[in-house]
């Protein structure tokens, strides 16, 4: 007897993701835009570069990004370990945040609060740490996401883009004029291949933010074009550090159009829906079913990249989803085996989550980044006046009978605020509430005494 496995869950994709039928991952268009990872420029030399007609200025570091990063596979595992509690941390926090569906790339954003902890010192610096799941080591963090991106990037060489295509990139937007620590621009290109891109965020925050937007909309195949939405970037902002990620791979095992048709999806918030179905004998496909739940792999083409589908039983989503960790998600990698007999219906779907990272990163203990006059970035720019003033994250999926699209993209916005000028009324004062307009004094007074 075939087992049937009607799959109503998307839980864990860590990639971002869909629809395969289009050419549009040949969105990487090197005349348009610069190319991040060449940074083999001497310090200090500007270069003019071009994204939809508008010039801005790269000012490249004279350090090579390093090609065999200086980490050992014990650590290369730590940090991945340390990433794994992160994501899942942050995941806990965004499904309770939001009871819609969701979609995330725990890899954009950590690369972006990675290249961001280099600039952070002192308390802030251990914070982050903290949160992020970082072993406090500069140096080996930032070879171990050198090597992982590296690794990341190679996925698919040699098989046709068309096919298989996985990139992900890194950008830094800052202030013209405004003073960067060297050591953090060599810390940025030689293990992220991140070029400094000069915009005036003083003079023209909305030019600035198109530009940004151009790029990201560029490494995503046009996907992800209002990553930064209008107001998110202002006069005080100074520095934009950005990952992208785009994925697009059609399925080892492709299903048949003829055979997709309607069929009903049980809601969590139990309503029944009525949407398309892709269906297949999947006697090819690894399947697992553990206690509670059951479980299917996906590759893709090339076997280096899957999709892993896990669905609770009946009524136990809320339960099993609070509980779910990397120890169970690699335990069900393990386990995964071919099951003859499987016929496998998935539902297609295809949608975006967009939000400020902000609130969920400062539930989780990072709170000191983000404040005024408490965060430091000297590692960055002194004096100390730097802070982040937002985390906004984009990502979008899509799943068809011919694979997956996916992306992602996560800036880190920091501002400045220049020197703080204390103004602190602490002698007998004048007070006068007026009409702007016409000068008309409405109330007048003086106090000398504010405790009677």
């Amino acid at each position: 007897m075939k087992h049937l496995f009607i799959l109503s869950l998307v839980f864990l994709f860590c990639l971002s993701a869909c629809d395969v039928g289009s050419s549009a991952n040949n969105g990487n268009n090197a005349n348009n835009v610069n190319n991040a990872n060449n940074v083999n420029n001497t310090n200090n030399v500007n270069n003019t570069n071009n994204v939809n007609n508008q010039d801005y200025t790269v000012l490249k570091s004279d350090q090579p990004r390093e090609e065999n990063p200086a980490i050992t596979a014990g650590e290369l595992a730590g940090l991945t370990d340390g990433m794994l509690q992160f994501h899942f941390d942050l995941y806990a926090e965004l499904a309770a945040r939001d009871g819609g569906n969701i979609i995330y790339s725990p890899w954009s954003i950590d690369l972006a609060l990675a290249m961001t902890w280099a600039g952070a010192r002192n308390t802030t610096e251990s914070e982050m740490a903290g949160v992020l799941h970082f072993p406090m080591d500069q140096d080996l963090v930032h070879a171990g996401f050198n090597s992982l991106e590296r690794h990341v990037n190679g996925l698919g060489a040699g098989l046709d883009p068309l096919a298989f295509k996985l990139t992900s990139a890194n950008s830094i937007w800052g202030q013209v004029d405004y003073g960067f620590e060297t050591p953090f621009l060599d810390t940025l290109a030689v293990n992220y291949g991140a070029g400094l891109n000069l915009l005036d965020f003083e003079s023209d925050p909305e030019a600035a933010r198109a530009i940004i937007n151009a790029w990201v909309a560029n490494q995503t195949a046009g996907k992800i074009t209002e990553l930064l939405q209008q107001g998110t970037l202002d006069a005080l902002t100074r520095l934009v550090l950005v990952n992208s990620l785009y994925f697009k791979a059609k399925w080892l095992h492709e299903f048949a159009p003829d055979a997709t048709g309607p069929q009903t999806f049980h809601t969590l918030a139990g309503s029944d829906v009525t949407v398309d179905f892709m269906t297949m004998d999947a006697s090819a496909i690894p399947y697992f079913e553990g206690t509670g739940y059951r479980a299917v792999e996906l590759p893709f083409v090339g076997d280096e990249a899957s999709m892993i589908l896990v669905m609770p039983d009946a009524g136990t989503f809320s339960t099993f989803e609070a509980a779910f960790d990397a120890t169970q998600l690699d335990g069900i990698a393990q386990n995964l085996a071919l099951e003859p007999y499987l016929y496998l219906m998935l539902p297609k779907f295809d949608f975006r989550f967009n939000l400020s990272l902000k609130p969920v990163l400062e539930a989780l203990g990072m709170t000191d980044a983000f404040e005024m006059g408490t965060a430091d970035f000297t590692g960055m720019h002194t004096p100390l006046e730097l802070y982040i003033s937002d985390v906004v994250h984009e990502a979008f999926i899509s799943i068809d009978e011919a694979g997956c699209e996916a992306g992602a993209a996560t800036a880190v916005i920091m501002s400045g605020f220049g020197e703080i000028v204390e103004f602190k009324l602490d002698n007998p004062f004048l007070f006068f509430i007026r009409d702007r307009e016409t000068g008309v004094v409405l109330f007048a007074g003086r106090v000398t005494d504010p405790s009677l």
